[in-house]
């Protein structure tokens, strides 16, 4: 088992991603059922069809979408963890397994949960940069289109409503502010993590305690109140990258 790589608790996550792409898909049928609706006014029955559907496609897209933020993500989220304490203090607070998923070897100790949140941040951070950039391409897309129709004098205000619902009111906005705001924090706790370890080492100074704790908790309440699902597809394929990145952090402070 030491040299494989074990995680029970990514079977919580696979199970959100699952979701997840269920609900991304009925939320792009109901965005295109609603232009089908507005392009089909003059076929009453096709009409009448479309929008039945759109009805089924958006009851659907409110369930999912809300089992999986209010529930699946907060589960998998909460197990994560319960399972970093576990591994950062050395009691088996559940019965998860992980192996190679941390990858520091200060013993059981607020120490070693400063270093795995420290490694936690740096990934959080590289995920949700690479999320970012096609989440601003498509914001950036939209408001084009928007834009666009707005300046073409007849484009029917239906039309722009439609594009100006799905871009305001539907959570594509307001997700891409979510992720920008744990890409930022997860950076920002990095480079204080970084810091605090590279003037301090490992050293038990009992004035570090706070700090790393002050910066643990920073960490946990933004990554459960922003709510963002990071896809472990991007985290595995830039996972030996940053593994590699995370081993030349701690060997040029000394960890």
């Amino acid at each position: 088992m030491t040299n494989e790589r074990v995680d029970t608790v990514e079977n919580y996550f696979k199970r959100v991603s699952i979701i997840s792409k269920v609900s991304n898909i009925l939320f792009w049928c109901s965005i295109i059922l609603s232009f089908a609706i507005f392009f089909s006014e003059e076929y009453l029955g096709l009409n009448i069809l479309l929008t039945v559907f759109f009805i089924l496609i958006t009851v659907l897209y409110f369930i999912f979408s809300n089992w999986l933020s209010l529930f699946l993500l907060r589960e998998a989220q909460n197990r994560r963890r319960v399972h970093l304490l576990s591994d950062s203090l050395g009691s088996k607070l559940d019965d998860e397994e992980t192996n190679l998923y941390y990858n520091n070897p200060e013993l059981p100790s607020l120490y070693r949960l400063g270093m795995n949140v420290f490694e936690n941040s740096l990934f959080t951070l590289r995920v949700t940069e690479k999320i970012a950039i096609m989440e601003r391409l498509k914001i950036i897309l939209y408001l084009i289109v928007w834009i666009s129709l707005m300046l073409v004098r007849e484009t029917d205000l239906n039309l722009i409503s439609i594009v100006a619902q799905t871009i305001f009111t539907t959570g594509i906005l307001i997700s891409w502010i979510k992720l920008e705001i744990l890409r930022f924090t997860s950076e920002k706790i990095f480079k204080e993590f970084r810091q605090l370890f590279l003037t301090n080492g490992i050293e038990k100074n009992d004035k570090v305690i706070p700090i790393i704790l002050n910066l643990v908790f920073s960490y946990e309440t933004t990554v459960a109140s922003m709510g963002v699902h990071l896809s472990s597809k991007i985290f595995h394929s830039i996972n030996p990258n940053v593994s590699t990145e995370w081993e030349t952090v701690k060997r040029n402070i000394g960890l």
